[in-house]
């Protein structure tokens, strides 16, 4: 028999962002096939300069203090390679955020001792790669106050992201698939409100049956916020001029082919949440906002409070999919601001002002410009870190 590989053992943290940190590392290193840390050394000769030892890679895994920035990085890099189905570049991204939270969250922590903190001899001499600027971080576990929200509790927070890139009888939407996994990814917890456990990712659903189980469920077990995200076709109902979201077997001519909008909007009424979110990446999505012709609740979704309703484009006005570009027009540029920031802007981004910007973006580039109705305060509503945020330390 061959010796059994020992696992690593994780050091005994406290909850918080660096226990975040250590967990997502051996979850990596888990997915990359748990090498040992000679192996991982030995990839890093390449990169490092001076090389680390496999001892000081062990205690990275394994100590309980912050471990040194760019020798987290570069080990990401390593591990990220190895595991199927990562991208490289969206690990170090993340792993990026987790340390800079992890960092804060260590400034801010009057308890902590120096045996937290890398000692002289360990902290690196080189400065950071350009490819992986830091963003000063930001705490999302200190006190609300009224300059500085935070984030909704992860916990109590669910979401689905649904939507067709390939259709039978539409054109089909290639930057689709791609847009949602993004989305969701820069939309998870820790630099956002929606841990990946509680979100769901449909691409291509074979049915409105399930779409609607999914989101169901969702509005169901949902406490603090519920987000439901479509991206697709959307087609106006020749019957009742409501929207609907195109299927893959959807028809134009054929309006039972679709799944109707009333139909998430009832189940979004129906929610628990406290705060409820629907956002559509689809032709005339603005139609969501008008109220159900016949409907013995005539009021659209942004009159119910505790809503918001967030849409791509107006109820007359084609969506965009530009060709050449990773994702859709209105996704992409949502996916853009979550991930590198709004310059000059809060430490924590709400959807007023993610609005907003995008809003000013389109209206820069000339293309059509998304609609908002929140109700009440909703507008507030606090989505995620901005990662463009400077923090000055209290003088």
């Amino acid at each position: 028999m061959g010796a059994v590989r020992r696992h690593l053992a994780r050091p005994e943290l406290s909850d918080g962002a660096r226990k975040d940190l250590s967990d997502a590392l051996h979850d990596l290193l888990r997915r990359a096939g748990r090498p040992s840390t000679r192996d991982i050394a030995a990839a890093l000769k390449d990169i490092l300069n001076p090389p680390p030892s496999h001892t000081r890679v062990h205690d990275l895994f394994t100590h309980r203090r912050l471990p040194d920035w760019e020798l987290t990085m570069c080990v990401v890099q390593v591990l990220a390679c190895r595991a199927r189905g990562l991208d490289e570049s969206a690990e170090c991204d993340r792993f990026d955020r987790l340390w800079s939270l992890a960092d804060e969250e260590l400034v801010l922590d009057p308890l902590a001792s120096d045996s937290d903190r890398l000692s002289p001899g360990q902290e690196s001499t080189q400065q950071p790669s350009p490819a992986y600027r830091a963003p000063q971080p930001v705490s999302l576990t200190q006190a609300p106050s009224h300059h500085q929200p935070v984030l909704p509790d992860p916990r109590r927070c669910r979401s689905v992201f649904f939507g067709v890139g390939t259709y039978s009888h539409l054109e089909s939407l290639p930057s689709v698939p791609a847009g949602l996994r993004d989305l969701a990814a820069a939309l998870a917890y820790p630099t956002g409100p929606f841990a990946a456990e509680h979100s769901q990712v449909l691409i291509d659903p074979p049915s409105a049956t399930e779409v609607l189980d999914l989101v169901q469920e969702a509005s169901a077990e949902a406490e603090d916020t519920l987000l439901l995200y479509f991206s697709g076709h959307g087609l106006i109902d020749s019957y009742s001029g409501e929207l609907s979201l195109a299927l893959p077997g959807s028809r134009a001519e054929a309006d039972y082919t679709s799944l109707q909008y009333n139909w998430i909007r009832r189940a979004v009424l129906q929610s628990r949440a406290q705060r409820k979110v629907v956002i559509l990446d689809c032709c005339y999505s603005g139609q969501a906002a008008a109220g159900t012709m016949g409907s013995a609740e005539p009021l659209p979704l942004a009159g119910i409070e505790g809503t918001v309703l967030l849409t791509a484009v107006s109820s007359q006005r084609m969506a965009l999919a530009p060709a050449g570009e990773p994702y859709t027009a209105f996704t992409g540029e949502l996916i853009d601001i979550l991930s590198h920031g709004i310059p000059g802007g809060p430490p924590i981004l709400d959807i007023d002002l993610i609005y907003h910007e995008m809003h000013r973006r389109a209206r820069a580039k000339a293309r059509p410009l998304p609609q908002m109705q929140a109700r009440g305060s909703m507008g507030q509503l606090p989505l995620a870190i901005n990662p463009q945020y400077r923090h000055e330390p209290p003088r």
